[in-house]
């Protein structure tokens, strides 16, 4: 599937890791405020680009491209301390997968929404070469507002 790093593997998604998994606040909100989270993870799972980053062995993220319509995909992202803690190898290791899926999905875009107060997530999709695009006011569930992000290929 991909390539791995001394540090990084990535596998396939499946729904019941995010519990067994040390998330972060802002991800363990999502079960807090979204009833039927545990379904949308399985929904999730069945998408042919959702997976599991490992780091050294250990659970660091879960994440996804769902397409919207053709040529046009919104990223997901649950994410544990992990990530805060080894920002450089996740980040090679998601570029590489958002690489490759850009190119099998044929994306010209794609998006994610980031909650506005998460600035570990707001770091990342400029790290990953997204570009903000709007506020999105009282887009979460929470009613908090969010960024819309976008990356676009070719």
């Amino acid at each position: 599937m991909f390539s791995s790093s001394k540090e990084v593997s990535i596998i396939p998604f499946h729904w019941t890791h995010p519990f067994h998994m040390d998330l972060r606040e802002f991800e363990k909100a999502y079960f807090k405020n979204v009833s039927d989270y545990p379904e949308r993870l399985k929904v999730y799972a069945m998408e042919p680009h959702c997976y599991t980053a490992l780091h050294k062995g250990d659970m660091a993220c879960c994440f996804g491209f769902n397409e919207l319509w053709p040529g046009v995909a919104e990223g997901w992202l649950l994410t544990t301390p992990i990530v805060e803690r080894n920002p450089i190898s996740l980040t090679r290791g998601a570029i590489r997968v958002f690489n490759h899926v850009a190119i099998e999905m044929r994306l010209h875009r794609l998006q994610l929404v980031v909650d506005a107060r998460n600035e570990l997530a707001i770091h990342w999709a400029t790290a990953l070469k997204f570009n903000p695009e709007g506020r999105l006011s009282r887009y979460g569930p929470d009613k908090s507002d969010h960024i819309m992000y976008a990356r676009n290929y070719g």
